[in-house]
C-alpha cells in the first residue's frame, strides 16, 4: 500500500503545480495524481488529465501572442521518496510545448531522469530547430540525418536543473505566451521553493561540505 507520506506529499505536489500553471500562463489545468508499482518502488505520476490506463498525461493550449497560432504545453512528473523514505523526490519529468495537441515535434523540453542508464545527461534540454554548422559538423558515416533535436544540452544535473518556474517565465519573457496578472510573484514564490528544497538535498547528501561552512564562518565571526 502506498505510504501516507508520500501520498500526501505528491498531493500537495500536484495542488502546487495546477496553481502554477493556471495563475501564469495557462486555465483550467487540471494536475491528476496516479500511485503505481515499479519493481520494490512505489511511485506517484502527474499530469493534466492523467490517464489512469495508460498514465499519458494530455497537453493543455497556451494563448501565443501571435495570432492564429496554436501553442500546447505538456507537464509530467514521477515522484518517489528518496532513500531514507522521508523527503519526496522526482524521479523523472517532462516539460514541452508543441505546435498542437498531437503534434510530435514542437519548440522544446526539458527532460530529467535520475540516473538516465543510455550515458545523456539526467537533466538536458532538446530544441527543435536546424543549424548548418551542425549538419556539417556530423560524421556522414555515422551521424547521418542526425537533427539539432537530438542533441541533449546539459541543464544543471541532478541538483541544480532548471524548474517549471524557469520554463514559465523563458516563454513569458520571450513575448511567446499571454500571461496572467501578477505572474511574477507567483514564479518567484515557487522558484524559490524549489531552490531551498534543492539547497537542502544538497546539504543532507554533503554533510561534510556543510560542517566546513559552518566552521568557516564560526571561526570568521570569532576573528
Amino acid at each position: 500500500m502506498i505510504s501516507d507520506k508520500l501520498r500526501d506529499q505528491s498531493i500537495g505536489f500536484t495542488q502546487e503545480i495546477k496553481a502554477l500553471l493556471n495563475c501564469t500562463i495557462a486555465s483550467h489545468v487540471q494536475i491528476k495524481a496516479v500511485a503505481l508499482q515499479m519493481g520494490d518502488d512505489r511511485l506517484f505520476t502527474l499530469g493534466h488529465l492523467l490517464d489512469k490506463r495508460t498514465l499519458t498525461a494530455q497537453r493543455f493550449p497556451l494563448k501565443p501572442r501571435a495570432p492564429k497560432v496554436e501553442l500546447w504545453m505538456d507537464v509530467s512528473f514521477q515522484l518517489r521518496l528518496d532513500a531514507e523514505r522521508e523527503h519526496l523526490m522526482v524521479h523523472k519529468s517532462f516539460v514541452g510545448v508543441f505546435g498542437s495537441k498531437d503534434a510530435k515535434h514542437g519548440l522544446f523540453h526539458y527532460d530529467y531522469e535520475r540516473d538516465k542508464a543510455d550515458g545523456y545527461p539526467d537533466a538536458h534540454l532538446q530544441v527543435y530547430g536546424e543549424s548548418a554548422l551542425f549538419s556539417a559538423l556530423n560524421d556522414p558515416k555515422r551521424d547521418a540525418g542526425r537533427s539539432l533535436a537530438q542533441l541533449h544540452f546539459p541543464v544543471g544535473g541532478k541538483r541544480f536543473r532548471p524548474c517549471l518556474e524557469d520554463v514559465i517565465e523563458f516563454l513569458v519573457v520571450e513575448r511567446i505566451v499571454d500571461h496572467k496578472d501578477g505572474y511574477e510573484k507567483v514564479l518567484e514564490s515557487g522558484r524559490e521553493r524549489f531552490r531551498r528544497n534543492q539547497l537542502m538535498a544538497a546539504m543532507r547528501r554533503d554533510p561534510v561540505t556543510v560542517d566546513t561552512f559552518i566552521e568557516r564562518y564560526r571561526t570568521a565571526d570569532m576573528a
